[in-house]
């Protein structure tokens, strides 16, 4: 600044201050590599687009803390160069993303071409997306819609919220699909694709996901024995299980499934045990 290094990050500029920034300051880029270790499970292959299952615990593409070991990275191993550009140089055929957490389908584009297509369908909400939750407490009613607006949590950087003024839009429609009375198993189509929309919407009706600690609103009321085992499970409960969309290429209507994995089968298996609702 001025021929000066500031080095006050409370320096406040004034009327003809001259700033330089220095021109070696490289931006940290992301490892591309390909890496073995990452698996999926392909559930439809062609040359322009793969479908396939995300285990829960694998990031889609690298970013904040998590610079390598990602979705991408396994991508790049199995598809080599056979990838889009992206819609950033650090993930190349990304077109849709789920959390780290999140278990379940996802399409990736092979080609620009591909990759254009489906993000037009994408963004017009054509696409049709369901996923299952596992969500503390009853819901009443046991069905219906939920919109609102979602933006950035103030108070906390890492959180979105549900908001009435400020925001985008987002709408989930739900449905339960078994009432244990203690909590619900609960199939939600997304018509809108908000940041954490679902985990959001669920939150905001009073029924937090289980696993689910950023969003968690309050202690539930869950049997004894099976209270550490739920209030401890590793995960959002969240599993993306179905995704239709038209093919890039041929126009074909494409509809895909994905089963529960084991850690969501078997927390099924326990709530069923313990249900109220006989």
């Amino acid at each position: 600044m001025n021929g000066n290094i500031v080095t006050d990050s409370n320096y406040n500029l004034k009327v003809n201050d001259v700033i330089a920034v220095n021109d070696t300051f490289q931006e940290e880029r992301p490892d591309l590599s390909a890496d073995e270790s990452v698996k999926f499970k392909i559930l439809y292959e062609d040359e322009d687009l793969i479908v396939l299952n995300k285990p829960a615990g694998v990031v889609v593409h690298a970013g904040a803390g998590n610079a390598s070991h990602t979705l991408v990275n396994g991508l790049v191993y199995h598809c080599g160069n056979a990838l889009s550009s992206g819609s950033a140089a650090f993930r190349p055929g990304i077109v849709h993303r789920i959390d780290k957490d999140t278990s379940g389908i996802l399409v990736a584009a092979k080609n620009d071409y591909a990759h254009m297509k489906l993000a037009e369908q994408f963004s017009v909400h054509s696409i049709t997306r369901k996923y299952i939750c596992f969500c503390f407490s009853h819901f009443q009613p046991p069905c219906g819609r939920i919109e609102t607006l979602i933006t950035r949590d103030k108070k906390n950087r890492l959180k979105m919220c549900a908001s009435n003024t400020e925001g985008k839009k987002a709408i989930t429609i739900f449905k339960t699909l078994t009432d244990y009375g203690f909590a619900s198993k609960i199939e939600c189509e997304l018509k809108t694709g908000r940041t954490h929309q679902i985990r959001v919407h669920m939150s905001s009706q009073g029924h937090s996901l289980i696993g689910d600690i950023l969003y968690k609103t309050k202690n539930y009321s869950v049997p004894n024995e099976i209270a550490d085992y739920v209030n401890h499970f590793p995960r959002q409960a969240l599993h993306a299980f179905f995704l239709k969309f038209i093919h890039p290429t041929t126009n074909r209507e494409m509809e895909f499934t994905a089963d529960l994995p084991q850690d969501l089968q078997e927390l099924e298996k326990i709530l069923s045990s313990f249900s109220k609702v006989k």
